[in-house]
């Protein structure tokens, strides 16, 4: 998309600037203030030509007042939104904890508004963040699983999303030496890894871990 962001003095001076550098005059743009002093301007031809998710999605980017843009990519079954910028760190957040909440928000308001008749799986990603992430947490789930059959106890994982319990839970599922169970409820749901082991019943295993950890 044709679009600028300028800085100046005041924010008309920066929007001066912009029409300028666009060639353009001030009905020809749509005006995101950015700060005091900076805006985005955009060409609403520019604007006009996106698809009704498009707008929706590039409407909310803008008014985060971020260092940030998104890209959207629509198939038949999937609508992929990555969000890339020089503020990404916002948009992801701790474990990626506001990209899940965007992603529930553009899903109830992206299939409820936009494609009642179709629903779609809405994906929201940063900078290839969910494929980094689906990375470390399988080298962390088979680390806390060797642990746990090295030293016969069981490995308690942090708190987690239904997402990335389900990637441990994957990751771990084809080896004979460990089971995984998810306790607790949310928004502390977390991950038990189990050593199968021959000497001890789950039980007693679980009365032994508890019992070293009260120690």
């Amino acid at each position: 998309m044709k679009s600028i962001e300028v800085s100046g003095k005041t924010v008309e001076q920066a929007i001066e600037i912009g029409l300028f550098k666009l060639e353009a005059n001030r009905e020809d743009v749509k005006i995101v203030v950015l700060d005091k002093a900076k805006v985005r301007l955009v060409l609403n031809s520019e604007y006009e030509s996106l698809s009704p998710i498009e707008k929706f999605v590039t409407d909310f980017t803008d008014s985060l007042q971020l260092k940030v843009f998104a890209t959207v990519e629509e198939t038949e079954n999937q609508i992929k939104v990555n969000f890339s910028g020089e503020d990404i760190g916002y948009i992801i957040g701790k474990r990626g904890d506001v990209l899940d909440a965007i992603q529930t928000l553009f899903s109830q308001i992206i299939n409820n508004t936009f494609l009642k008749d179709k629903p779609k799986k809405i994906l929201i990603d940063s900078e290839s963040y969910r494929a980094k992430r689906e990375a470390s947490l399988q080298v962390l789930a088979h680390r806390l699983a060797d642990k746990a059959v090295k030293t016969n106890r069981i490995e308690r994982l942090e708190p987690m999303s239904s997402y990335e319990r389900k990637i441990i839970h994957l990751s771990l599922e084809g080896r004979t030496d460990v089971t995984t169970e998810s306790k607790d409820n949310e928004p502390n749901r977390y991950i038990t890894i189990i050593p199968t082991v021959s000497n001890k019943s789950t039980q007693e295993l679980v009365e032994s871990n508890n019992r070293a950890n009260n120690d």
